[in-house]
């Protein structure tokens, strides 16, 4: 039996993604393919579009034979501490051969790719050093990193700036490169590009915790990741939900671009303007897919961070004295949140008002969100403790999948939890403390959902699998 593992979002589930599962299939011989997906709030630190169980089903759908919840601490973590996460979990499963992740040009240079991989896992003092003298002169930490790596790079191997047609072997555990001109242009290129960024993370958590596991690298098809705009049959997550979200008559920005271009704007809910809308998405996502867009599109189901707003202006009022417990640890981040409560409008402003040159929107998005959910610092660090995978939350499978099921059974090494209200019991104090906090994020996604659109869903503890 060979099994590969899919960390994802699916937030929402589109045809890049179909391709993704498709090919992962394709080029591992895998006969099940278990996702480990992200819960009711994303890593760039916002609500999902779409509940868990709704993307679960989609995903189900699509190809993957089991789907189970990547926990709230996880996905709500940077790069590293969502692909640690992730991997981490699969691993504890003991069933996993592969790791599939998509990538934008990763694939490309593969040796390049491995030594990167290599000295941001082993991370060599000069290299620490060059990347806390860029973060403490300012750059945010992708910029820093991208810098400091280019430059002990340069600092341990002259020749490669210096003497264009030259080359020289770098060495690597495992690995041989070549450097020459241009090396500093694939090392951006490689640092810079998101599905690239975890892609790494996830070959440095491999590389440190899993003999076993495998990495697979997949070229991403289509818009790039950010792109805000449609593009033909292979359009982003970002463009989709920009999409949907002026369909539902929300507020949306998309709070990746430095000044946010895309300003909050409402749309007339029209019901002509939502079908004209919607009907964009056409080919776009796979046909099962469109019919869910469409009807959560109607019925005012796609949530963004603004429909939180108000409870997040309560929640930073009553956690005002106490914000350091929530925000990185020497951080200047509780302090520019105080000194900017009167400005308050609504979350995406807020966050943007509040960014700095060295901390990014989407950084800032996830601080506000660990105050809404009540995730502080000493809860990351038990999560941290178990490698951010304390349990493993089933959402759904297919039943044909039963023999995987019966083999993680077997062999998982942390609890399984297949029906909350009954396994419970089996989680120690500290995981049952990371299990409640995902079940509080989930309940307020909840609530939140049924203010905007009157749509209620089960408790935690009461929401049956999804079973196909």
């Amino acid at each position: 039996m060979k099994t590969a593992g899919i960390i994802a979002e699916y937030n929402p589930f589109h045809n890049g993604h179909q391709f993704h599962i498709e090919e992962t299939r394709r080029r591992t011989g895998a006969d099940y393919i278990i996702a480990v997906l992200s819960g009711d709030f994303v890593q760039r630190g916002a609500p999902a579009l779409l509940s868990k169980y709704v993307r679960a089903e989609m995903t189900l759908r699509h190809g993957a034979d089991l789907v189970i919840e990547l926990p709230v601490t996880a996905a709500l973590s940077s790069a590293e501490g969502f692909a640690t996460g992730g991997v981490r979990l699969l691993d504890k499963l003991n069933v996993i051969d592969v790791v599939s992740c998509g990538c934008e040009n990763a694939s490309e240079d593969t040796a390049l790719f491995q030594e990167i991989v290599c000295l941001l896992a082993d991370e060599p003092e000069e290299y620490r050093t060059l990347l806390r003298t860029h973060i403490k002169s300012g750059t945010a930490f992708p910029a820093a990193r991208e810098l400091a790596f280019s430059q002990y790079l340069q600092s341990t191997h002259p020749e490669s700036s210096e003497m264009p047609d030259k080359t020289e072997k770098v060495s690597c555990p495992g690995t041989s490169i070549t450097t020459q001109s241009g090396l500093k242009d694939k090392i951006s290129r490689l640092l810079s590009s998101p599905n690239n960024i975890l892609a790494i993370e996830y070959a440095k958590a491999i590389h440190t915790l899993s003999d076993s596991m495998k990495l697979c690298l997949i070229p991403r098809k289509g818009g790039a990741y950010h792109s805000a705009a449609l593009s033909e049959g292979f359009s982003s997550a970002t463009a989709i939900r920009r999409c949907l979200l002026e369909a539902c008559d929300c507020r949306y920005t998309s709070g990746h671009a430095a000044g946010n271009p895309n300003r909050p704007e409402k749309v007339s809910p029209d019901t002509s303007i939502l079908r004209g809308q919607i009907g964009r998405l056409r080919g776009q996502v796979p046909p099962l897919v469109f019919d869910n867009l469409q009807q959560a599109a109607a019925q005012r189901q796609c949530l963004n961070e603004n429909n939180f707003s108000d409870l997040l202006f309560y929640s930073l009022i009553q956690r005002a004295d106490c914000l350091n417990d929530y925000c990185p640890a020497g951080s200047d981040l509780a302090c520019r949140i105080r000194n900017s409560m009167e400005a308050f409008t609504d979350w995406q402003e807020f966050a943007l008002l509040i960014k700095s040159k060295n901390r990014t929107y989407t950084a800032v998005s996830r601080c506000l969100a660990h105050i809404l959910l009540d995730l502080t610092e000493d809860d990351f660090a038990i999560s941290a403790e178990y490698g951010h995978a304390p349990y493993v939350r089933v959402l759904g499978f297919r039943r044909d999948a039963a023999l995987l099921l019966k083999a993680i059974q077997a062999q998982a090494d942390i609890p399984l939890l297949m029906h909350p209200a009954k396994d419970f019991s089996r989680l120690d104090e500290k995981q049952a403390r990371l299990f409640k906090k995902n079940v509080q994020a989930s309940e307020i996604y909840k609530h939140i959902l049924y203010q905007q659109s009157g749509f209620r869903m089960k408790s935690e503890f009461r929401q049956p699998l999804i079973i196909l």
